[in-house]
């Protein structure tokens, strides 16, 4: 079972630091629909920028890994209590679904991005390596 949400913004620098190793931690994991969203925009991104000499088989990494994860969705339904928290947190709607969604589900949200670390239950790539090495 899951124990942890992780955010676009986490998953590449994971990857870099645990390799392959991601694979076998794949069961802890689970990643929102749109982080498959995010990270194509930016595989996309820096393709057209030239950071990225073969963005096809970056595609193919991303794929193998989110294949392995548990992916989950904050549903229509939660639209309104998205935006709500969005509003009241000054937060993007990216991340205010990631972080709406750790709650729900009760993960712990992986994430690089400051706008979110600021709150309980959020971790950074560093704490989460940690933790799965103890």
């Amino acid at each position: 079972m899951a124990r942890y949400l992780l955010d676009a913004s986490a998953l590449y620098p994971l990857v870099l630091r645990l390799g392959a190793g991601l694979l076998d931690h794949s069961p802890l994991f689970a990643a929102l629909d749109l982080t498959v969203y995010e990270v194509g925009n930016a595989i996309w991104k820096e393709s057209r920028g030239g950071r990225v000499r073969d963005p096809r088989a970056l595609a193919a990494i991303f794929s193998e890994i989110l294949r392995e994860v548990e992916v989950v969705s904050v549903g229509s339904w939660a639209v309104a209590e998205v935006l709500e928290l969005a509003l009241a947190e000054g937060l993007t709607f990216y991340d205010a679904a990631y972080l709406y969604a750790a709650r729900k589900l009760g993960l712990k949200l992986v994430t690089e991005g400051l706008d979110l670390r600021r709150y309980p239950g959020t971790i950074s790539v560093d704490e989460l390596t940690a933790e799965l090495e103890r």
